[in-house]
């Protein structure tokens, strides 16, 4: 989970969020902007933002995996997550089949990105749809993670590390 695109999803401020958690701005600052890792964390403090979001533990400290962006079955670009941005490797300049515009992006925009990868967030019915995926909240980097950020309109989708899926395999039919 990445926190800070949370909150700004949720148009909340690191005080404010500090304020409600009662976890100290000091130390808040610093896992927000990745400058310290969850794994570091006490458990209590762990626990504070997990009731916070309504989310586990475990969704704290989910990490985004990296992967590969495919158009059919050509390999367009590689985007590795780290702490605070992802780094996209294109290997492909044709605007039809990339969707990243820069070498270098925050978390935060990553996540909008995918989240245009996802049903809308207000869409009628939606709690039904994250169940079948196994989900309790919109998510966008666990929902592509499900989908492999397949659309009907294009032939973009998202292989993982370790997967030896096909365009055949996760295209909508």
């Amino acid at each position: 989970m990445n926190i800070l695109s949370e909150l700004r999803l949720r148009n909340i401020s690191i005080n404010e969020c500090s304020k409600r958690t009662g976890i100290p701005y000091g130390s808040l600052y610093p896992l927000v902007h990745g400058k310290k890792s969850f794994e570091k964390c006490e458990y209590a403090t762990l626990k504070k933002l997990a009731d916070f979001f309504l989310c586990t533990v475990d969704d704290i400290l989910y990490k985004n995996e990296n992967f590969s962006v495919y158009w059919e079955n050509e390999r367009v670009a590689d985007v590795t997550i780290l702490e605070n941005k992802a780094v996209i490797k294109r290997f492909s300049k044709n605007p039809a089949k990339q969707i990243f515009a820069k070498d270098e992006i925050p978390l935060f925009e990553l996540g909008e990105i995918l989240s245009w990868r996802c049903w809308a967030k207000n869409r009628e019915n939606i709690e039904k749809y994250l169940f079948k995926l196994g989900l309790t909240e919109f998510q966008p980097y666990k929902i592509c993670r499900k989908t492999h950020g397949v659309m009907y309109q294009d032939k973009i989708w998202f292989k993982y590390e370790g997967e030896t899926l096909s365009w055949e395999d996760v295209k909508c039919v």
